[in-house]
């Protein structure tokens, strides 16, 4: 199959960013809301129940699914398939996806639909699984379609026609990928390579299922990176300012249980179902929260170093989630709304005492969980201080070339962005 992409994402283009800042205004955001998230079933009735709604509601000549996994999570698989079997659905398994979604990856899915023409699409997996099912279906229905092209709010492309469904089963707690109209991928043939953003409403799965048995057995690494994740989301999103009493709640309840529950899942891990569930739904509520505004600029960050240096995202996010909050601070006030979930008390302290205290509890909640806030306190990989400032200007480019850059509240620049992964070195306070 031929893969010709246009190089440049529309949200690379610079009158795109030129005329990006009319969307700082609260009253434009709040025009321009959604509030999208698919059907969600959790609880170990959950498969019984999803396998009889497609029975129900696709004809037994059309019963065929495929599963998308990677390697890891083909075993997981085994789960659905006595219940696609007890329907009479025929299925077959592809554990073609990979870590940061290259885009060859999804040109193999795709040809596999093409060949097996599924009803439904089940991915088994966390973000990646899930970000390459959403490029499969694309490029499945809408071949002729550029992945960089799909705009926004406006960029319907047209899909459901080919496939019935998109069922959504996360393995990892924090991407929130089940829940939203985002999918991530990797751009292999630039130097390094380059992850990008695809929205739009269509990309949304139609049925999520939430179930302890595929996440009870993550490992503490995974638990804690994909927990930040979950936790930058929902920060990032309520210090924004495109809230709404929707995605409020969602966001300030995501917070909340991950405070509470991420470091029991963290220290016990099946040990503990209780936390384990409440972070399954803590996740699927910060994407609910994020993915009808905009994550933080720990995002734009976060891709850029995370890809750059080999970090995982959730860390990689983590560390950045304080400096994005201090910057944002400087044009809003919406971060005081959160003290109190983190038990901090406004009465005679100034706004600079009270972003201290915040913006500290923070850093001491991310370093609870042996993660770090300062980019020379990374262990894996460690990165030394020259490799660091060699790639200082490749990092600034593709963190001010990122899609979340562009819904900042506070306006970005290459300038603000390198001074912000300067001062992230070693931990340095915002002070501009």
């Amino acid at each position: 199959m031929k893969m010709v992409e246009k190089k440049l994402a529309w949200y690379e283009a610079t009158i795109i960013k030129d005329m990006m800042g009319l969307m700082g205004g609260r009253a434009l955001r709040g025009g321009m809301s959604t509030y999208i998230s698919s059907k969600i079933y959790q609880g170990k009735a959950s498969l019984l129940r999803v396998a009889n709604l497609l029975e129900a509601t696709i004809d037994l000549e059309e019963r065929r699914a495929l599963i998308i996994t990677d390697s890891f999570t083909q075993k997981f698989a085994k789960y659905i398939t006595d219940y696609l079997d007890n329907i009479n659905m025929e299925y077959k398994i592809w554990s073609g996806a990979e870590p940061e979604v290259p885009i060859p990856t999804i040109y193999e899915g795709a040809k596999i639909c093409e060949e097996f023409k599924p009803q439904v699409l089940i991915a088994i997996g966390g973000g990646s699984v899930m970000d390459t099912t959403k490029m499969v279906m694309v490029k499945y229905e809408k071949p002729e379609v550029n992945l960089f092209m799909i705009l926004p709010y406006f960029g319907c492309v047209g899909l459901r026609k080919k496939f019935k469904y998109f069922i959504a089963i996360p393995t990892t707690s924090g991407t929130g990928s089940e829940v939203t109209q985002v999918a991530v991928i990797t751009d292999t043939d630039r130097d390094p390579p380059k992850k990008l953003e695809v929205l739009s409403d269509e990309l949304t799965a139609d049925i999520t299922i939430l179930f302890t048995d595929f996440v009870k057995d993550m490992p503490p690494f995974l638990t804690m990176a994909t927990g930040l994740d979950a936790f930058s989301h929902a920060i990032g999103s309520f210090v924004s300012n495109w809230g709404s009493p929707y995605v409020d709640a969602m966001n300030t309840t995501a917070i909340k249980e991950i405070l509470k529950y991420l470091p029991r899942a963290y220290k016990y891990g099946a040990k503990d179902i209780e936390a384990r569930e409440h972070m399954q739904m803590a996740s699927l509520m910060a994407g609910v929260g994020f993915g009808n505004t905009t994550p933080g600029i720990d995002h734009s960050l976060g891709h850029s170093f995370g890809k750059i240096f080999n970090v995982h995202h959730g860390l990689s996010v983590g560390l950045f989630t304080v400096y994005s909050i201090a910057f944002q601070a400087k044009v809003t006030d919406r971060w005081k709304l959160l003290c109190p979930i983190f038990n901090i008390q406004e009465e005679n302290k100034s706004r600079k005492e009270l972003l201290t205290e915040f913006l500290q509890a923070i850093r001491d909640f991310i370093e609870s969980l042996d993660a770090p806030v300062r980019v020379k306190d990374l262990k894996d990989p460690v990165i030394t201080q020259e490799e660091y400032y060699n790639k200082l200007d490749l990092l600034t480019n593709y963190a001010a070339d990122d899609a979340v850059a562009l819904t900042s509240f506070r306006t970005m620049s290459e300038k603000l962005f390198k001074t912000i992964f300067e001062y992230a070195w070693d931990g340095q306070d915002i002070d501009f």
